[in-house]
This record gives structure tokens, C-alpha cells and sequence, in this order.
């Protein structure tokens, strides 16, 4: 594995790529690398992307979102967001139980001074076509 010197030491091969949907279970040179600017999200939470026996693996600055690190790894400075999809076809934060916490683009609603969807909004059956909390908000006069 090829390391490279920039901002500290990181293997080439992991770093700074597009893992999204690909399984690295199999992986077996993954144990002692660190990985720099990676994503690995997928769309399930406590998805299992890595070797359940994997070891001394550094994350940092890497897209870690609905993935579960097995122990004995570091992560530093990576999302670890934990996102599904709700009733309301909009994806949602959700807590270690699943319960959905924050709309995932709530910094939109933020920054443009938007009323900030509510989890009570998510109806109790799915929907056909994805609920845009941004068309429901009140027009300005």
C-alpha cells in the first residue's frame, strides 16, 4: 500500500475515494492503514461496510454516515450521522432507538429562516411523492 505525505501519512489505495455501496468486509489489508477523505455512507443505518475483526484502522475527514466502525478503529473528524428515510420520503436523523430527530437538510431551513420541519410532521403511513416541507412554509408578503 502506497502512503503518501500530506497533512500526515494516509494510504493511497482508501483515501480520498467514492466507497458508497461497495462491501469492504472482505477487505484483508484494511488492519493498521489510515484513511483520509473517504466515503463510505450507505443508506441503511449500522450498516457493517468493514471486517467485524478489523484493527487499527485511522478514519479521518471521511464520510462515516449509517456505517458501524467495529471496535479496536479510530475516527476522527468524520460524520457518523445515523439517517433513514421517513414515512414522508424525506430523510431524516434518527437516534440510537430510530426515532427521527432532525430533517436532514434542517440547515437549509436554518439559514433561510425557515420554520424547522417537525418529526410530529412525518405521517404515520408512507406517502407516494416526497412531503417538500420548503413549499409548505408560509409565503412572505
Amino acid at each position: 500500500m502506497g502512503k503518501h505525505d500530506f497533512e500526515g501519512n494516509y494510504t493511497m489505495s482508501y483515501s480520498f475515494k467514492d466507497f458508497t455501496g461497495h462491501s469492504m468486509v472482505l477487505k484483508t489489508d484494511l488492519n493498521g492503514q489510515t484513511i483520509r477523505g473517504s466515503c463510505f455512507s450507505r443508506e441503511i443505518p449500522d450498516s457493517e461496510v468493514f471486517p467485524p475483526d478489523m484493527k487499527g484502522v485511522t478514519f479521518i475527514n471521511c464520510n462515516l454516515d449509517n456505517v458501524t466502525i467495529p471496535d479496536g478503529n479510530t475516527v476522527t473528524d468524520c460524520s457518523q450521522r445515523r439517517f433513514k428515510v421517513q414515512n414522508d420520503m424525506n430523510d431524516w436523523e434518527i437516534d440510537d432507538n430510530n426515532i427521527p430527530l432532525n430533517v436532514m437538510n434542517w440547515i437549509h431551513f436554518y439559514k433561510n429562516g425557515l420554520v424547522h420541519p417537525s418529526p410530529a410532521q412525518i405521517p404515520d403511513k408512507p406517502v407516494s411523492e416526497r412531503i417538500d416541507f420548503e413549499s409548505l412554509q408560509p409565503r412572505k408578503k
